[in-house]
């Protein structure tokens, strides 16, 4: 559709090796709309598209990964993107075909490159936000206790939570009983963990190795068996209440919240395929007894990205929403001493 025939007498090439340092940051919005791996920065791409091609030459990747190729091709055209990249660019978007062996590579590249009407995009995304804040808002609702001197101490005030910690539990191999981890092996002044703790019960010195994991029974979403998989709690919760942010260990009211979703069922679709098998998959296996990919996440998570999934899949704009990322709201998200961190982290299921 766009290319035009090569003819060697009349049609000539040149451009001098591209000889200069690149750094982009990885901070830009369209950048960190979707995590992927050797993922490159669109605007160190549009540096060699600019410097080797003229506006409507055709750019290919065939190793496309999440598409960033196609992001620097189309921004080759946009006066607002090209700001910092001096006078003498040769300024108009180029045409790319993008191609990866990767499924997923392929849909993250789709939802970058895919045109989309971005008025009807902000007006859905708000309408399916304030739809979703309706159906689940109250599965994030925890209690504050005002401490301060005024008409309201030590009444409780309606709060929002921006994330729960869980904690795995433990079994004493000397007397049986159950360790909270995050409260026997945390030390929060040295801000790390300890290598030995004691049971609270028999004051034994344990090391993590030492103690099995504690198991709780639950019904598979998939075969609807009873099935046992490693027991965790809510240690910790962190909330934002008018414009200050809180933490504060679960009360009786969040328990009994969690009690209540546990024991809801989901009414919208969610993927509960089992783990493949793999090097990487066994671990989560054999470590917690997971082996569907609903288990990756709590229910309450589970419910509000089920919910959400639901309502872009009836947006005539919803091929733009695939890249709201579920990874950071599961399981694999750790903890890191009071830094929820950006991402994933190594080491985590």
């Amino acid at each position: 559709e766009y290319g035009t025939p090569y003819n060697e007498a009349t049609d000539t090439y040149h451009r001098e090796p591209f000889a200069a340092d690149v750094s982009e940051g990885k901070t830009d919005a369209i950048y960190t709309a979707h995590t992927y791996h050797t993922k490159v920065p669109y605007k160190a791409i549009m540096r060699y598209i600019l410097h080797y091609t003229n506006p409507g030459d055709i750019v290919f990747d065939g190793f496309a990964g999440s598409g960033m190729t196609g992001v620097a091709a189309q921004m080759c055209g946009d006066e607002y993107a090209l700001a910092g990249f001096g006078r003498n660019v040769k300024s108009g978007a180029r045409r790319a075909i993008l191609s990866d062996l990767s499924p997923a590579a392929q849909q993250i590249t789709n939802g970058y490159n895919r045109k989309c009407n971005l008025t009807q995009f902000l007006d859905d995304a708000d309408r399916i936000i304030e739809e979703c804040d309706r159906i689940c808002g109250w599965m994030y609702e925890t209690h504050h206790i005002s401490t301060e001197r005024s008409l309201f101490e030590n009444t409780p005030i309606k709060a929002r939570i921006n994330y729960v910690v869980w904690s795995d539990v433990f079994v004493c191999p000397n007397c049986g009983e159950e360790l909270v981890f995050y409260n026997v092996a945390l030390d929060e002044k040295a801000g790390k963990v300890k290598d030995t703790f004691v049971c609270t019960r028999c004051g034994a010195n344990l090391k993590k190795g030492d103690c099995e994991r504690a198991l709780e029974v639950g019904t598979s979403d998939t075969t609807q068996e009873l099935i046992s998989y490693a027991k965790q709690v809510p240690v910790l919760i962190n909330y934002i209440c008018g414009t200050k942010k809180y933490t504060k260990k679960p009360d009786q009211f969040d328990l009994d919240l969690i009690d209540k979703i546990n024991h809801m069922e989901i009414p919208y679709w969610y993927p509960k395929d089992s783990l493949p098998d793999g090097c990487n998959t066994q671990q989560p296996i054999s470590s917690h007894h997971f082996t569907t990919v609903n288990q990756f996440y709590t229910k309450r998570n589970l419910y509000v990205l089920a919910c959400l999934n639901h309502l872009i899949a009836e947006s005539p704009v919803r091929i733009a929403f695939q890249s709201m990322n579920p990874t950071l709201s599961s399981k694999l998200v750790r903890y890191n001493m009071g830094n929820r961190g950006s991402g994933p982290l190594n080491g985590t299921l």
